[in-house]
């Protein structure tokens, strides 16, 4: 008898927590202030939160799908979709006070939302993310699988007679830091640069070989620095600038 009232109990609150409000929860996760969002609606089943801010990027909207179990252990289990402007991207999600992992992201989002577009890249070039795996804890990374792709260098090359490389790359954890190493290669040009993903912003640099004098110039124009047979760019960029 008491077990079958333990049962009911523990079925009951289950139920409950099911047909919770998604903003009943995010109130409990410390609220749009730690959060950073402008609002939430629907339940923990079927919600969507509207505004994240991600890196100092705004996402005008994400739908949601929480699991109930792990809300009884105070976190957040939930399989996300999200859409803006050029921006797609799903996957699964966790979250814990000092902890947080995404399984199985798929991201395409517009080079504008990433990059400096001083530098002759056009904004609306895709790039394309997968994360098999990411994990921080306490704001560092401590595991990291994925891999990016872009050809935003294959159209402006191409204006100076040059057959640029798409690039490619893997993510990784360095040191508490989120990795990106990239590459590329054509008879023409050969591109290796990295990116360290920080927490307020991410350090970039990038290495060119080519030869072509056209391009060379217009490198020289964008702030690469010649070294030895190599052009050599290095920078700073706060997430959400362009600056």
């Amino acid at each position: 008898m008491i077990a079958r009232s333990l049962l009911i109990l523990a079925m009951l609150l289950v139920w409950l927590i099911v047909l919770l409000p998604l903003k009943a929860v995010t109130v409990a996760a410390g609220g749009a202030g730690q959060l950073g969002y402008e609002d939430v609606f629907g339940t923990v089943w079927n919600g969507r939160v509207y505004g994240l801010t991600v890196q100092g990027e705004r996402v005008r909207e994400i739908a949601v799908s929480v699991a109930p179990l792990p809300l009884l252990a105070g976190r957040i289990s939930a399989d996300w979709r999200a859409a803006d402007d050029g921006f797609t991207g799903n996957g699964h999600a966790v979250w814990a006070p000092g902890h947080v992992r995404l399984d199985n992201a798929s991201l395409t989002l517009p080079m504008g939302r990433l990059a400096n577009m001083r530098d002759g890249l056009d904004p609306r070039d895709p790039v394309f993310v997968r994360l098999a795996r990411l994990e921080l804890r306490d704001g560092r990374c401590v595991e990291a699988a994925g891999s990016v792709r872009s050809g935003a260098l294959v159209e402006p090359a191409a204006a100076y007679g040059v057959d640029a490389p798409p690039l490619e790359g893997d993510i990784a954890c360095a040191d508490g830091d989120v990795v990106m190493t990239f590459s590329g290669e054509t008879p023409d040009v050969t591109v290796n640069g990295r990116v360290l993903l920080r927490a307020g912003g991410y350090d970039w640099q990038v290495d060119v070989r080519t030869g072509s004098s056209e391009l060379a110039d217009a490198l020289a124009l964008a702030g690469f620095q010649a070294e030895g047979d190599r052009w050599h760019a290095e920078g700073y960029s706060a997430y959400g600038s362009n600056d």
